[in-house]
């Protein structure tokens, strides 16, 4: 794997590590609050920036 690759990788983990422990604290916050799913919204939008940048790993970070 190369070095690039390696940091795509790194990456790519901490960004859905980040988004998974925000959207958890988002989703407790919206339930104490009131009754809009907003942080859904949320999680809808950032997804698919997680979602894009996994495809970018996948695309180019696992050349050999």
């Amino acid at each position: 794997m190369s070095a690039v690759s390696k940091g795509l990788q790194i990456s790519f983990v901490i960004h859905a590590v980040v988004y998974a422990a925000v959207i958890g604290g988002l989703f407790h916050l919206n339930q104490s609050t009131g009754n809009f799913n907003w942080a859904g919204i949320v999680a809808w939008a950032w997804g698919i920036g997680v979602a894009a940048h996994g495809a970018v790993f996948v695309m180019f970070g696992r050349k050999k």
